[in-house]
C-alpha cells in the first residue's frame, strides 16, 4: 500500500512547553511561519462573519455559511499512542508529552437524552442528567485511536482571542473513536456534554447544516471571495486553526480531482500546520453559478517547498494557463486531502 504521505507531509502543529505555554507557542509559531509569512490570505472568523457574510443577499445563505464556520473545532491531542505503527507520520512522538494540534468538524449531533450518564470532564459518568452526544471528524493522523481520543480537548467556537476570556469558547473531552478509514486518513470521535448552552448551540448548527440539501445547491457567487463564474477551475474554502490560532478562513482553487485510481484531491487554498483535519469546502461551477458541494474531503497535508518534479510541472502549467487566460493565482502552494466516502 502506498503511504498516505508519499511525496507530501502532514500539517499538524506541535506544542512542547506544557499547557500553560500553549498560547505563547501558538503565537510564536504563527509569527515565524515560513509557509505563509504574514498570513495575508487568512481571514479571521469574526472578520469573515462581519464583513463578508453580509454580502450574501439571502439570510438563509448567511446562516448556512455561518454554521459551517461554527462547526469547525480545534483539537489538542495530549497523547501520542505507542500503538501507532512504525510507518506512521507521528512515529517519532510516540509516548512523548508533545501536544499535537489539528482541526476537526462537528459532523452529527444527536437529540438530547434525559437521565443518562454523562462522561464529560465534570461528570465522569457519575449520576444521570440531560446530555448531548455529537461526533467530530478529523484525520486519522491527528487522532489515531480511542486512547488518544480520551486525551483530546475539543475546542468549540474559538473564533477570536477574546473567546477564552468571555466564555464563548467551550471545551469538551472526546470519549472514543467510533469509526475510522485508514486508507482515507479519516476518523470519527464521539463527544458528550451536559452544558445546555453548548448543546443547544451545536444542535442549532446541525439543523442549519441539514438545510443545505433543501437549498438545491447554494449559490454564493455574491460573497466576493469566490472567483468569477467564467473561471476554468473551482474555488475551495477551508476553515481551520492554523498554528492552533483562533479560526481562520482561506480561499483557493482545485488543482486536481480524485478519480478511480487515486482518492487524493489537490488544491492551492492556503493552509498551515494546525490545518490537518479541516473540512475542504468545494464550490463547483454549475449552470453559471458557484454552488456548494456537499461531499467534502478532509485536509491531510501539503507537498511543501520540496515538491516532486511532477508537482512542480503541474504548478508551472497552472501558472502558464492562468497567465494566458488572465487568471493569475496569488497562491503558490499545493495541498491535498482524501475523499472519505
Amino acid at each position: 500500500m502506498v503511504s498516505l504521505f508519499e511525496k507530501g507531509h502532514h500539517e499538524c502543529e506541535f506544542f512542547s512547553g506544557g499547557r500553560e505555554h500553549e498560547a505563547a507557542e501558538s503565537c510564536h509559531n504563527w509569527q515565524i511561519c515560513e509557509k505563509n509569512p504574514g498570513h495575508e490570505k487568512f481571514i479571521s472568523a469574526q472578520v469573515f462573519k462581519d464583513n463578508y457574510l453580509p454580502r450574501l443577499h439571502s439570510g438563509r445563505k448567511r446562516e448556512v455559511l455561518r454554521c459551517l464556520i461554527d462547526r469547525t473545532v480545534r483539537l489538542r491531542v495530549y497523547c501520542t499512542s505507542i500503538d501507532r505503527p512504525d510507518d506512521d507520520a507521528m512515529v517519532e512522538y510516540r509516548g512523548t508529552g508533545i501536544t499535537l494540534v489539528g482541526t476537526g468538524f462537528v459532523r452529527m449531533v444527536r437529540k438530547p437524552e434525559y437521565n443518562r450518564p454523562c462522561f464529560c470532564d465534570n461528570c465522569h459518568g457519575i449520576g444521570t442528567r440531560k446530555k448531548w452526544s455529537f461526533s467530530v471528524e478529523t484525520c486519522r493522523h491527528v487522532v489515531f485511536n480511542t486512547e488518544e481520543a480520551k486525551r483530546t480537548k475539543v475546542d468549540l467556537f474559538y473564533d477570536d482571542a477574546s473567546c477564552k476570556q468571555d466564555g464563548r469558547m467551550k471545551s469538551v473531552r472526546a470519549v472514543e473513536v467510533v469509526e475510522c478509514r485508514p486508507d482515507r486518513d479519516w476518523c470519527e470521535m464521539l463527544c458528550t456534554t451536559c452544558d445546555e448552552d453548548l448543546g443547544e448551540r451545536i444542535e442549532s448548527a446541525m439543523y442549519c447544516w441539514l438545510e443545505i440539501d433543501k437549498l438545491n445547491h447554494q449559490d454564493v457567487s455574491d460573497l466576493g471571495l469566490l472567483p468569477s463564474c467564467d473561471k476554468e477551475y473551482d474555488p475551495v474554502l477551508i476553515v481551520s486553526h492554523p498554528h492552533g490560532q483562533p479560526k481562520k478562513i482561506s480561499m483557493g482553487d482545485v488543482a486536481r480531482y480524485p478519480d478511480e485510481q487515486n482518492s487524493r484531491v489537490e488544491y492551492n487554498t492556503p493552509t498551515c500546520p494546525g490545518s490537518s483535519g479541516a473540512l475542504v469546502f468545494f464550490y463547483v461551477h454549475l449552470y453559471g453559478r458557484d454552488v456548494f458541494w456537499l461531499f467534502s474531503p478532509l485536509h491531510s497535508g501539503s507537498y511543501g517547498k520540496t515538491s516532486t518534479e511532477q508537482t512542480h510541472k503541474l504548478n508551472l502549467f497552472r501558472r502558464l494557463f492562468n497567465k494566458l487566460w488572465g487568471h493569475e493565482s496569488s497562491h503558490e502552494q499545493l495541498n491535498f486531502g482524501y475523499n472519505w466516502f
